[in-house]
């Protein structure tokens, strides 16, 4: 007999919601997927304080094809959540340009999108594939601190930053608009903005990480040195911190949506909850501890 979980998965794969419904399966595959990355790319990214070792042992391991094929699907998985979360969010502040029409419109539109915005960095990423893990050319040289980072972009991050978290303020302490109703705040009312505005923030936040880090630099190029360097300049630490703290707290609330449609049983729905908070907890603090600790201090 299939469980609650199989049978409610296979009726949403089988339901014909045409291309609003696949958008809305695609997004919820996309962000799943996205954060089972990050909390990856978190826990082994904290071991350069942790357990320096253990962290160039990983990294090694991701020029391996399998793992860079990977990061490739992980670009169109973050740029498909990213366009289809800004979707989702335009029509909640004006719902009343929502219709099924529409929907499906821009749900193509979505699916466009992603399409061309991946293509080239797919072909960079892939070709980085090619030259350095199957023709196993020499990777390039060490990044220099000008490419890492320098004084202008050093005070741009900041600025990025704060201008974001103002806006998102901002725009949260107006008057109600879209579906925002004059009702009392509650908790899921607050978190419900949060998604919202955390979606929005992570946008540049997000792309940005994977421009740098997955295409313009790659795989190849990051080490323990590389790190160490990189965290030398204060405005990429507090781009990470922002970073970390939003995307794992959008990522956690997001599975948690999704354990609520799919976990129906009230004490394993509870235990599912209390074990997504704890993991998130948890995760965050490892990369807040190895944030201000850095790979310095463990370096010999």
């Amino acid at each position: 007999m299939k469980t609650g979980v199989v049978d409610g998965l296979w009726q949403g794969i089988k339901y014909r919601g045409g291309t609003g419904h696949l958008a809305f399966i695609g997004h919820r595959l996309a962000g799943l997927g996205t954060l089972l990355f990050l909390i990856i790319h978190v826990t082994e990214t904290s071991a350069v304080y942790f357990n320096p070792q253990f962290y160039a042992d990983v990294v090694a391991r991701y020029q391996h094809p399998v793992f860079m094929l990977g990061e490739i699907g992980l670009v169109a998985a973050v740029l498909f959540h990213g366009l289809n979360g800004l979707k989702i969010i335009a029509f909640d502040w004006k719902p009343d340009l929502w219709s099924p029409e529409r929907e499906q419109l821009w749900s193509l539109v979505v699916f466009g999108a992603t399409f061309a915005l991946w293509l080239p960095a797919a072909f960079v990423m892939g070709r980085s594939l090619y030259l350095h893990s199957i023709l196993m050319e020499p990777a390039p040289a060490a990044v220099t601190p000008e490419q890492v980072g320098t004084g202008w972009a050093n005070v741009a991050v900041i600025l990025l930053v704060a201008a974001g978290l103002i806006v998102a303020f901002a725009a949260s302490a107006r008057p109600g608009s879209g579906r925002q109703a004059a009702i009392k705040p509650t908790l899921e009312t607050r978190m419900w903005m949060f998604m919202r505005y955390s979606g929005v923030l992570l946008i540049p936040l997000a792309y940005g990480h994977v421009m740098i880090k997955d295409i313009l630099h790659g795989v190849h190029l990051i080490n323990l040195a590389y790190v160490d360097l990189y965290w030398r300049f204060l405005g990429w630490r507090i781009y990470d911190a922002a970073l970390l703290s939003f995307a794992l707290a959008h990522g956690a609330y997001g599975l948690k949506q999704v354990s609520e449609d799919y976990v129906h049983a009230p004490l394993r729905l509870r235990f599912t909850k209390y074990a997504i908070l704890a993991a998130w907890l948890i995760i965050t603090a490892m990369g807040a501890i190895a944030l201000v600790g850095g790979v310095g201090a463990t370096l010999s």
